[in-house]
């Protein structure tokens, strides 16, 4: 199995100094994209026939490469949108991050330098070293990520290891995931709660107070309390993603519901509820969780999450009028009561347990002359 982690770098430099090669990139990376979605066309071979001569006049080979197959994958994206009935519009970027590959930028950890490809030539940086990062010296440098923030330009790099495959010791924890409650597990451990909710307003109204005023001042105060948020979203979920794991055993499977179209489906709730559901970072907190199991030995799957909150995690039986409200399940048909999120994160357990019982008889039912090679 492949362990894999980003580190994020501060570079001890003036913006100055990488603002032209942002550009830069950012101009190739939409000029890709324009000809891209005026073709109809997102494969990053034939988009290199028709672009790489332009592009090759903006930046060196390597970065011209890697932006058009940025804008591809971008391209794709949209592609896939469309394809769902999705609106979509053609990629743009205003300031776009530049990707590096490991042979366009180089580490040295002894010295904490590293070395960049840019429109004028190979430049060194230094970067101040996060307390964390000395464990990453013997792993496999991959891709990463410049981007600026502000006066401050980071980097994000990619590291990764070979980890012996991680054995399932049976034991099975879902996790739901919420507004009230950041997190519910199916062990009983509640995460999150009024506070967060309550910080979460305040911001909101705040931000509504300085968007109505519209000065100059007033896009500044929003500018950096946008960064005051961010940050805050990040550390309860960092917080929340590490007190999952750290009573959990090695082995142990880590279940959350399949969000993926989350977005999507919260536009038929109601205005108050779509701010809610579309205000929390689910998606951070999936990939925290997903890294710090990896490194506790947890593994991490996934189910189906429709009718999680409306099944009874007791007799199986799925009804609306079950969940009496937001905190109280109550099963129409045999009556058991609990905590909604509990319910349906026991429910999530249950599921997935269900799911592998399932594919465990389809295994066991193939006939007895056919071969059956592991992968």
């Amino acid at each position: 199995m492949i362990l894999t982690k980003t580190v994020k770098v501060k570079l001890e430099t003036n913006i100055t100094s990488v603002v032209p090669t942002v550009k830069a990139y950012t101009e190739a990376f939409n000029y890709v994209c324009q000809i891209g979605w005026k073709d109809g066309d997102s494969n990053a071979v034939s988009l290199h026939s028709k672009t790489y001569q332009h592009c090759r006049t903006l930046l060196p080979s390597q970065l011209s490469c890697s932006a058009r197959n940025k804008a591809s994958e971008a391209l794709k994206s949209v592609k896939t949108k469309i394809r769902k009935k999705g609106k979509a519009s053609c990629p743009k970027s205003k300031q776009s991050s530049i990707r590096y590959d490991h042979n366009s930028y180089n580490v040295w950890f002894d010295k904490n330098q590293l070395s960049l490809s840019t429109v004028s030539g190979r430049q060194r940086f230094t970067f101040k070293t996060p307390p964390n990062f000395q464990q990453y010296k013997d792993w496999r440098r991959r891709s990463a990520e410049l981007f600026v923030r502000g006066n401050k330009v980071f980097l994000a790099i990619v590291f990764e290891k070979d980890v012996q495959d991680i054995e399932p010791n049976g034991t099975v924890v879902g996790v739901d995931r919420g507004i009230n409650k950041i997190a519910v597990t199916s062990s009983n451990q509640f995460f999150g709660g009024g506070q967060v909710k309550q910080i979460v307003n305040r911001y909101r109204n705040l931000r509504a107070i300085l968007q109505s005023k519209g000065t100059r001042s007033a896009k500044r105060h929003l500018r950096k309390i946008k960064s005051k948020e961010n940050r805050f979203r990040r550390d309860v979920n960092h917080v929340v993603s590490k007190k999952i794991v750290e009573n959990l055993s090695p082995g142990t499977m880590i279940v959350l519901e399949d969000l993926t179209n989350i977005r999507d489906s919260s536009k038929k709730f109601r205005k108050e509820q779509k701010f809610l559901i579309n205000g929390w970072s689910f998606f951070q907190l999936e990939t925290f969780l997903t890294y710090k199991a990896a490194f506790k030995e947890c593994l991490v799957g996934f189910v189906d999450a429709r009718y999680t909150s409306q099944g009874c995690s007791k007799c199986g039986h799925i009804e609306r009028n079950n969940r009496i409200k937001q905190s109280l399940f109550k099963c129409k048909k045999c009556g058991f009561e609990l905590n909604a999120d509990l319910n349906a994160s026991r429910k999530i357990r249950n599921n997935y347990q269900d799911a592998k019982c399932h594919l465990g008889m389809a295994a066991a039912n193939q006939p007895i002359v056919t071969e059956v090679s592991q992968p």
